[in-house]
């Protein structure tokens, strides 16, 4: 049996994020309003936690509220990774919200899941946390790949 290596799947779903807010439509400028919302995202998420970060992304407007659903999704999906087989073991038995789940779906599982045990709620942190300072770092190295065009 292999391990499943959490940093790594943070840094491809982080990757994830920023290919799906390149494709946003309608948006001036994606990959900045991605970058900026994955900061306040990660701030909400270090300072209130799992669930008011998810209710953070699904309550944007505007330009963000167009970008959120890319975080969301991508956040979702990391818990849901079957490759080789692996599940995150919270999860491996519960309906994990898809990709466009409405915000009372997302947060009936968050908080009737995710909060429900610590060990839990302290593993989805950490790693939400690592994905999306990995989304930030990768947004901003897009954003100046952009700019030098």
């Amino acid at each position: 049996m292999t391990t499943l290596n959490l940093d790594q799947k943070a840094a491809q779903y982080a990757q994830k994020m920023v290919i799906n807010a390149e494709g946003t439509k309608d948006v001036k400028k994606p990959i900045d309003t991605l970058e900026r919302l994955v900061t306040k995202t990660l701030g909400v998420l270090q300072e209130q936690g799992v669930y008011a970060a998810i209710l953070f992304l699904y309550s944007r407007t505007s330009d963000e509220a167009k970008i959120a659903p890319a975080i969301r999704c991508s956040l979702f999906r990391l818990m849901q990774d079957r490759e080789k087989n692996h599940e995150l073991y919270p999860f491996k038995d519960k309906s994990v919200p898809t990709d466009d789940a409405d915000a009372e779906t997302a947060l009936a599982f968050y908080s009737g899941t995710v909060c429900n045990d610590l060990d839990t709620l302290l593993l989805v942190k950490d790693l939400y946390e690592q994905t999306l300072i990995y989304a930030r770092y990768g947004a901003k190295a897009a954003g100046n790949e952009l700019a030098a065009i």
